[in-house]
C-alpha cells in the first residue's frame, strides 16, 4: 500500500497554488528549462533537514532518493545546474512563500490562543570568509559583516509573524516600520528599537508596547496611586517625557503624555532595567515578566542557526545566501505546521530529529507492516497451542 513519506507530509503544508502565483508574478521560472523554483525549494528544504555540509553532499544525497521524486513532482538534479540557480534565481519567491506560511500559522494561532504577544528583534548573519568579501564590504558595520535577519514572533507558540533580510547597516527601527500594527496586540522589544515616533504609532493603533528607556531620556514623575511592586520589579511610576525635540528637527509626539516606568532588579549586582510601557492595566510583575520572556526570541535565533543549515553556505553570492536563509525560515515554519498535526511528538526538537533520520521513511506503511506482523505472531501462537506437562 502507498503512504506518504515524512518529507511528503512536511511539504503538504506548502500552499502550492499561491506559491505558483508568486513564481509567475516574479517570473522566477522564465527561460528555465530544468530545476524549476519548486525543485529548488524542495532541494533546499531537504538540505536544511538533512544538514548537508556541501553542495556535492546535498545533490548526491537528494538524488539517492530518486524513487520518491515522482510523488514529490521533481527529478534528479545536477550540481552545476544547482550552482547556477543559486547564483541567478531571485529570492523574492522564497520570501513570498515565507509570508504565506506566516499567514497560515497566524490563522491557526487565532483559533487557539486568546493572548497575543509579539517579540521583535534582529540577528546578524556573519559572513567573515574571504569568498563573501566582494559584496559584504560596502555594507559592513564595526560589529558585523554579512546580512541581518529581522524577525517578529509570537510568544505563545514561537511562530513567525514577520521576517526580512537586509544589509547589516540597516537600522532596526528603520525595518520595524514595515511590521503592521494590530490593535490589542502587545509588542516587546529591546533598546535597539528606541523611537518615540514608533511608540506613539503603536499607542495610536490601540496596541501595547514594552521596551527599555535610555538613561539620558528627559522625563518627570507624575503622582500615581499604583501599588508597590514585588519580586522582579523595584519601582512602578507614571512619568511624562519632557523633551519635545530630542533630536534636531525631530518632534517627539509622545512628549507631555503619561507613560509608565517600571524598574526591574537584576541578579549579580547588575544595575536595574528601566522598562517603559503604555500598559496601565497589567501589574508591574507582569510587565517585568513580559520583558524577561523576550529571551525566547534569542532562543529562536539559536535554534534556527544550530538545528538548521546556517553555518556553511552552498553558494558564495548574496543571492545564494539570501535563498538559503529564507529556506531555513521556511523549513522551520513547515516543521511547526507539521507538529500541529502530530500528537505523538513532545517538542519541536524531537520532531526535527525524527525528520532528519527518517525523512523518506513512510510512517503509515511501517505501522501497517508492524500491525500485520503482530497479528501473524498472535495467530501462530493460537495454532501452536500450549504445551502441557
Amino acid at each position: 500500500m502507498y503512504s506518504a513519506s515524512r518529507f511528503n507530509e512536511l511539504i503538504q503544508h506548502i500552499p502550492k497554488a499561491p506559491f505558483q502565483t508568486i513564481i509567475s508574478n516574479t517570473q522566477n521560472d522564465r527561460y528555465v528549462k530544468s530545476l524549476k523554483t519548486w525543485d529548488l525549494l524542495l532541494l533546499m528544504v531537504y538540505g536544511q533537514i538533512e544538514q548537508s555540509q556541501s553542495l556535492r553532499q546535498l545533490v548526491n544525497g537528494y538524488n539517492l532518493h530518486d524513487s520518491h521524486h515522482y510523488h514529490l513532482n521533481t527529478s534528479k538534479i545536477k550540481r552545476s545546474t544547482l550552482s547556477d540557480a543559486l547564483g541567478t534565481r531571485s529570492p523574492s519567491a522564497f520570501k513570498g512563500l515565507s509570508d504565506l506560511l506566516m499567514q497560515k500559522l497566524a490563522r491557526s494561532q487565532r483559533k487557539e490562543l486568546s493572548s497575543l504577544t509579539t517579540l521583535i528583534d534582529a540577528t546578524p548573519i556573519k559572513l567573515v570568509s574571504q569568498r563573501f568579501r566582494s559584496w559584504t564590504e560596502g555594507t559592513q558595520t564595526p560589529r558585523s559583516r554579512g546580512l541581518k535577519v529581522h524577525v517578529a514572533m509570537n510568544l505563545d507558540d514561537a511562530s513567525l509573524t514577520y521576517a526580512n533580510i537586509t544589509a547589516p547597516n540597516v537600522n532596526d527601527i528603520q525595518d520595524v516600520k514595515n511590521i503592521p500594527i494590530e490593535s490589542g496586540r502587545t509588542y516587546v522589544f529591546d533598546k535597539g528599537y528606541f523611537s518615540y515616533q514608533w511608540w506613539h504609532e503603536i499607542n495610536q493603533n490601540k496596541a501595547i508596547f514594552v521596551s527599555r528607556i535610555k538613561k539620558n531620556s528627559a522625563y518627570k514623575c507624575l503622582p500615581t496611586n499604583q501599588n508597590m511592586p514585588k519580586d522582579l520589579a523595584v519601582s512602578d511610576e507614571t512619568i511624562m517625557l519632557t523633551n519635545k525635540r530630542p533630536r534636531a528637527r525631530v518632534i517627539n509626539p509622545y512628549a507631555f503624555k503619561p507613560i509608565r516606568l517600571v524598574r526591574v532588579a537584576r541578579e549579580g549586582g547588575k544595575p536595574p532595567l528601566d522598562l517603559v510601557t503604555n500598559d496601565f492595566k497589567r501589574s508591574a510583575e507582569e510587565i517585568a515578566q513580559l520583558y524577561k520572556d523576550r529571551w525566547q526570541i534569542e532562543l529562536l535565533f539559536k535554534w534556527i542557526k544550530q538545528k538548521l543549515k546556517l553555518k556553511t553556505y552552498f553558494g558564495q553570492s548574496e543571492n545564494a545566501v539570501r535563498i538559503q536563509i529564507y529556506c531555513a525560515l521556511i523549513a522551520y515554519m513547515l516543521i511547526l505546521l507539521l507538529k500541529q498535526t502530530r500528537t505523538d511528538c513532545a517538542n519541536l526538537y524531537q520532531l526535527m530529529v525524527e525528520l532528519k533520520y527518517g525523512l523518506f521513511q513512510r510512517r503509515k506503511t511501517e505501522y501497517a507492516h508492524y500491525r500485520r506482523r503482530i497479528k501473524e505472531r498472535d495467530k501462530l501462537k493460537e495454532l501452536q497451542g500450549v504445551l502441557c506437562l
